[in-house]
């Protein structure tokens, strides 16, 4: 079924339900950033599968919000479906909260009310009639994929540093501090945190489908319990865990009555906290978990520094590869991307990829989050950037990195396009601050050579990574604006990671991308106060070949170089003679 027919039945359906907008989005039951198959209603309508991007759909005019990641391939993704894009931050463009104010005045916006976030749902003007109960996808979507339930396993103390015992006593002594009863939880990855669990209900995300709620004296898991290994199934017995059906919870949120009932509003969908505030007094606060899972105890940082050996070994023979081989041999961005998971597959901690790989040639660089297919895919043939964004998923942490090789001869401004975005890693690489800072206090160091030049790049400069869960973490993040749907301006604490990634994209010619992960520790007292810095944990060579040294300072070459001896001495004692070779070749001083 084409787009446009599937738009026609969608607005035959609103007619029949007195609904004069509708909304959807790639949503689940638990905010999701990465969604099942199942809940994938906005790829379904509109063709676009972007992991950011809401469509609506009037009984006239269809439209797409999403943001600068994804301009480029919107428009080609929405050409000839009569659906028109809405680049979200960007003048001229009223943001989707804007246009639904404007535009219903007195009609009805429908959506499923299970998918909506309450923040986005309550900041609608109150002379727009809502209608949350329809899920007029499901209506029309008839080969819609069903929801499956994957094997739910225990994480060893050894991986986690903590026992589930000990984090529900610190969400217990949060609902003290709070004054509340009950604490009421739909996020999976903090659900996974919370119980040491992991699953594979999602891709790419090692999450299961859970709700979980935590009282004083118990804690009650909604989940499939025929997914649960008996070694699970004994831990939750331990932490006076009872484990009831996935599907029991939003009954249950009807039972409750005159509870005092901690949640984060912002972190559930609409139909949710309307049904608890029908009978229970709401004390709305953040996750207390988000911010528990965020800072990494000394277990977790121990083993994901080294998994990111391991993982910055597999990048480097995917370098090696590149250079040698280029101009040799045939190379497409799909085998380039295949190849970078065969080297990752050969640690034995790896698991799956962290988010599918980008691997993007010249013009599709320019598409910030490019994932190339086997049809689709570039053959690497001419000279140019090839930009590489990949990570993994390891039992000991999760990795996310970004390399930019060149291949031949490469013009003068692409070069110095290259060294902008190494001074603008470095900058927030070597960074000292005071403790309080957060990410939006940093992020200057790095744009601020993009804006010398008049340039930008339409995305945060980094953000939060999990362990061994979601590759995008907040509340952490190096942005230079609060961005409303993104929760990841909080104050940088000692043990959180984040990324550091800028990037330049020319749209039709190259996209460069150089990204480390960085672990935010504590640097020194004065009587001014105390202060952070950041420890580089990625373990990979930076290309630098393209590099004009003469823009570089003497700080910054300082930093490179010292990165470089680093990696050189890490990596060295794990590769054979030929490989250390070219690794001391390609870290060169420079």
């Amino acid at each position: 079924m084409k787009i446009n027919e599937k738009i026609g039945k969608l607005r035959k359906k609103m007619i029949e339900n007195g609904i004069d907008a509708y909304l959807i989005d790639n949503a689940d039951y638990h905010s999701s950033e990465y969604v099942h198959d199942y809940f994938k209603e906005r790829s379904f309508i509109s063709g676009f599968d972007g992991s950011s991007g809401k469509v609506l759909v009037t009984l006239s005019e269809a439209f797409l919000w999403t943001d600068g990641r994804y301009f480029i391939q919107a428009e080609k993704d929405l050409l000839n479906t009569g659906i028109v894009l809405m680049k979200m931050g960007i003048e001229g463009y009223p943001s989707l909260l804007e246009y639904i104010n404007l535009n219903l005045k007195g009609k009805t916006l429908g959506f499923n009310g299970k998918y909506i976030p309450y923040g986005f749902v309550q900041a609608i003007d109150d002379h727009v009639k809502i209608k949350d109960d329809k899920d007029l996808i499901e209506e029309i979507w008839l080969d819609r994929p069903s929801i499956s339930f994957s094997n739910v396993y225990n994480v060893p103390l050894s991986l986690v540093g903590e026992t589930t015992n000990s984090k529900l006593l610190r969400v217990r002594e949060k609902l003290v501090e709070k004054n509340a009863e009950v604490f009421v939880l739909a996020s999976l990855t903090d659900i996974a945190w919370l119980y040491n669990m992991r699953g594979n209900d999602v891709s790419i995300t090692p999450v299961f489908f859970s709700f979980a709620i935590v009282t004083a004296d118990e804690s009650i898991l909604f989940a499939d319990e025929d997914s649960f290994s008996k070694t699970a199934l004994t831990c939750l017995k331990k932490s006076n865990t009872v484990l009831k059906p996935y599907n029991e919870f939003f009954p249950i949120l009807s039972l409750f009555n005159s509870s005092k009932i901690l949640l984060d509003e912002s972190a559930l969908n609409y139909s949710f906290v309307q049904e608890l505030k029908k009978k229970n007094v709401i004390i709305n606060a953040v996750n207390p978990t988000f911010l528990m899972k965020a800072v990494k105890n000394e277990v977790e940082i121990k083993n994901n520094k080294s998994v990111h050996l391991a993982d910055g070994i597999a990048v480097f023979r995917l370098m090696k590869y590149l250079k040698e081989n280029y101009g040799k041999i045939k190379l497409d961005e799909y085998s380039v991307a295949e190849k970078v998971l065969s080297y990752r597959k050969a640690d034995k901690r790896f698991y799956e990829v962290s988010f599918e790989t980008i691997a993007s040639f010249n013009e599709n660089a320019a598409i910030i989050h490019y994932e190339p297919t086997r049809i689709s895919s570039k053959a690497i043939d001419s000279d140019g950037f090839l930009l590489i964004d990949s990570g993994g998923q390891y039992l000991g942490g999760t990795t996310d990195i970004t390399r930019t090789v060149s291949l031949g001869q490469i013009s003068e401004e692409m070069k110095h396009h290259y060294t902008m975005v190494l001074r603008a890693m470095i900058g927030v690489s070597k960074a000292r601050f005071m403790a309080g800072c957060s990410g939006q206090n940093l992020d200057i160091l790095s744009r601020q050579f993009f804006w010398k030049e008049g340039l930008d790049y339409k995305h945060g400069t980094g953000h939060g990574v999990g362990y061994m869960l979601n590759v995008h973490e907040g509340p952490n993040g190096f942005r230079w604006n609060k961005v409303e749907e993104r929760s990841d301006s909080s104050v940088i604490h000692p043990g959180m990671i984040t990324t550091i990634e800028p990037g330049i994209y020319l749209e039709n010619k190259y996209g460069i991308r150089i990204e480390n992960e960085l672990l935010s520790v504590f640097d020194s007292e004065t009587e001014w106060g105390k202060y952070l810095k950041f420890d580089t944990i990625t373990l990979c060579p930076i290309d630098v070949d393209p590099i004009i040294v003469k823009e570089l300072d003497k700080d910054e070459k300082k930093w490179l170089n010292s990165y470089h001896k680093t990696v050189y001495k890490k990596l060295a004692k794990y590769i054979d003679p030929e490989e250390k070779e070219y690794l001391k070749y390609i870290t060169r001083k420079i």
